[in-house]
């Protein structure tokens, strides 16, 4: 089981009496708008985290002792080089971001990655418009920084990313 520490973030494995919770707090998609088979596939997916499975690792976000969000590394074979992970974060509460929450979950996930699952690139990518997340991503050792309009569709329309890469 992974379970990273750092000053005030831990990351690691959902609880059992977490995923209900989490489910509801994710915003990528509320569970409403998702069908059987893709809420299924989230809860598994939660279920399943503090382990790599696959190419994936996906870790629950506490702060402070407070469960606040979620965060992935993501290497997906044939989408990605070898060796290079995507990342993904969610602080779920608006009130938890901006506060440094973010920046030591992508360096305590950006080292484990490096230390741990032969990483060779980490990158995460990030509506142009979330510029804490952009932010948290330069402080956290990123060393490149780019823009691609148009790559991160919504149900209503494409809108503007911006790309970290350590």
């Amino acid at each position: 089981m992974i379970e990273l520490r750092g000053d005030h973030v831990v990351l690691r494995g959902f609880r059992a009496e977490e995923v209900a919770v989490a489910l509801e707090r994710m915003q990528s998609v509320p569970p409403a708008e998702l069908d059987r088979d893709t809420l299924r596939e989230r809860r598994e997916r939660l279920e399943r985290s503090g382990e790599r499975n696959g190419s994936e690792i996906m870790l629950a976000v506490e702060a402070d002792g407070r469960l606040v969000g979620d965060v992935q590394g993501r290497c997906p074979r044939f989408a990605l080089p070898p060796g290079v992970w995507e990342l993904g974060i969610e602080l779920w509460d608006s009130a938890d971001r901006g506060r440094g929450i973010g920046r030591e979950t992508v360096a305590l996930l950006s080292s484990y990655l490096f230390e741990r699952e032969d990483a060779i690139r980490v990158q995460a990518t990030t509506d142009v418009e979330t510029y804490r997340c952009a932010g948290c991503s330069r402080c956290s050792g990123s060393i490149s920084r780019g823009s691609c309009t148009g790559s991160c569709p919504t149900r209503r329309a494409r809108r503007a990313t911006t790309r970290c890469t350590a």
